[in-house]
């Protein structure tokens, strides 16, 4: 997506409560990829104040400068719940009913996000996301109920509590990822949880049905038997990340998202041709985006 192609796009005019999104930004060179470009155009016809905070980036795209009111570039400390905590501290929470915290880790919107928004399983929860899992940050550690942290969404009743500001006065840069997964994604939701909050998402793997052979099996293939045995290896293993595993469910359940790390790392050895061939039929996404990023990066 070209810079002219993001200026392009126009504003769509709003209605209903108040809504701020804060996106976290890294790249190691600082760039803003097409599919963020494309991001962070959609989410500003969604937000009335529109935060993107960047570690790494210095600077905005010029193409850019009309979708973002606030641009925040920092150090790279604290991975995104350091960056959420930075862009939420120049919000008066006050003028909101919801603020709503999103990362790059994903491509997409694949579709439109209007019905995530307004959608009922979701409409009386206080933190609301994308995906609701239970998988453990690590080896030996107990499953928890938790919003999955690269969308996640706080209304007026949180944004207002003590417990608000409880959780993020406690946010600080920690050494590893699984600790930042443990403490700060996990520790959120169970943070509310047990302030008497409610917490939900459009895909929610704490109640879904376990994975079935039949919805692996079209995705193995004689030709590749390695990747093929450890989709079914790993598939039968619970829990699961499923926003990796279980991708297909997602977008049934109208999660307009794919995750960047399907593509990248492929942990649970899916069929990305299938994916991508899923994706062209059933969403207006621009797989051009992703084919650009991951010829980039790997």
């Amino acid at each position: 997506m070209s810079e002219g192609h993001v200026s392009a796009i126009r504003m769509a005019p709003r209605g209903g409560s108040a809504r701020a999104i804060v996106l976290a930004h890294f790249d190691p060179h600082g760039d803003f990829d097409p599919h963020v470009r494309h991001a962070i155009a959609a989410y500003r016809q969604f937000a009335d104040r529109l935060v993107v905070v960047s570690n790494g980036g210095r600077r905005l795209p010029a193409a850019l400068k009309p979708f973002v009111d606030e641009f925040l570039p920092r150090r790279n400390v604290g991975y995104d719940f350091g960056a959420w905590r930075d862009g939420l501290a120049t919000l008066d929470r006050s003028a909101f009913d919801e603020v709503i915290c999103v990362n790059d880790s994903v491509y997409g919107p694949l579709f439109d996000l209007k019905p995530a928004f307004d959608d009922p399983r979701t409409a009386g929860a206080d933190l609301w996301g994308m995906v609701v899992s239970d998988q453990p940050p690590g080896r030996g550690l107990p499953r928890q109920r938790h919003v999955q942290s690269w969308f996640f969404g706080m209304r007026r009743p949180l944004l207002e509590s003590p417990c608000f500001d409880t959780f993020w006065s406690t946010v600080e840069p920690l050494s590893s990822k699984s600790e930042v997964i443990e403490r700060h994604e996990v520790g959120l939701s169970q943070h509310v949880l047990r302030a008497g909050f409610s917490v939900a998402g459009l895909y929610d793997a704490t109640t879904a049905p376990r994975v079935s052979l039949r919805e692996v099996i079209p995705q193995l293939s004689i030709a590749e038997p390695s990747r093929s045995w450890r989709l079914v290896r790993k598939s039968r293993r619970a829990p699961h990340n499923p926003s990796e595993l279980v991708w297909w469910r997602l977008l049934e359940a109208g999660v307009p998202f794919v995750k960047v790390g399907l593509f990248r790392v492929n942990h649970y050895g899916i069929d990305l041709g299938r994916v991508m061939g899923d994706l062209k039929r059933s969403t207006p996404y621009d797989l051009g985006l992703i084919r650009e990023h991951l010829a980039r990066c790997g």
